[in-house]
């Protein structure tokens, strides 16, 4: 008898004050007893069970949103603004972000259309590329390639975006001069020596951005007749005058 479910069991009292214990029928236990799902299907557990399962859904959403990586290009050594992008100053990455701030950044899909262009800003190295740093693509500047000797190229620390000064130095009957042929000039490539070549003695080509293509002719000059040193541009002196020498003492 203890068996028997709770529910199948109905105590009645009796006349003489001692209580009965009747089983029920098999035919009364269904209405004493209501089914799961009827009280599953009444409205304030119906609605508690919506709100979880929407609250369920977006909960995976924003996860599925944040926690998805996406290719995108990341500077792979410090670039300064001004630089001219190539394959060797770039690198991929997979980052995680919402939409709007993937949008905002450069993916690897993208890496073609963003070679040859030149920055706006400083990126940092490992930094993501964003789109905002990289000018508008447009048609290609003016350029002109100097053979400078390797030493006085700044040896081996000239890299593509500095800017530089071109001094050249004249040899004459009466003693050497030294001037500026041009400033701030941008490189866009550096060569590299010949192999087999003593560095000390070897020249490199060095290409340049010319905004004014009417110091190609001065440059040319200086290129074939003089000796040229190349003066990378610094910051606050970057405008400072710099007046000619010679050997004749006067300027």
């Amino acid at each position: 008898m203890r068996s028997e479910r709770a529910a199948d069991v109905e105590i009645q009292p009796s006349k003489n004050g001692h209580a009965r214990v009747r089983l029920r029928s098999p035919e009364e236990i269904p209405a004493a007893r209501p089914s799961v799902w009827r009280r599953l299907t009444q409205p304030l557990p119906l609605i508690g069970l919506v709100l979880v399962l929407v609250a369920l859904a977006g909960y995976w959403s924003v996860y599925s949103a944040t926690t998805k990586r996406t290719p995108v290009i990341v500077a792979a050594h410090n670039l300064q603004a001004g630089a001219v992008l190539r394959a060797s100053d770039l690198r991929t990455a997979e980052l995680a972000g919402d939409a709007g701030a993937m949008a905002a950044l450069v993916p690897e899909r993208e890496l073609e259309t963003v070679l040859g262009r030149e920055l706006a800003a400083p990126v940092a190295q490992g930094a993501p590329l964003p789109r905002a740093s990289v000018a508008a693509g447009g048609a290609e500047p003016a350029a002109f390639t100097l053979v400078v000797p390797a030493l006085r190229a700044l040896g081996s620390s000239l890299r593509a975006g500095d800017r530089v000064t071109v001094l050249a130095t004249f040899e004459s009957g009466t003693g050497a001069q030294a001037r500026a042929i041009a400033r701030g000039l941008r490189v866009l490539t550096v060569g590299r020596a010949p192999d087999g070549l003593d560095a000390t003695t070897a020249s490199v080509p060095v290409t340049v951005a010319l905004s004014d293509p009417s110091i190609a002719a001065a440059l040319a000059l200086a290129n074939s007749e003089g000796k040229i040193d190349l003066l990378r541009d610094g910051g606050k002196g970057s405008t400072a005058p710099i007046p000619s020498a010679n050997t004749q003492g006067g300027s």
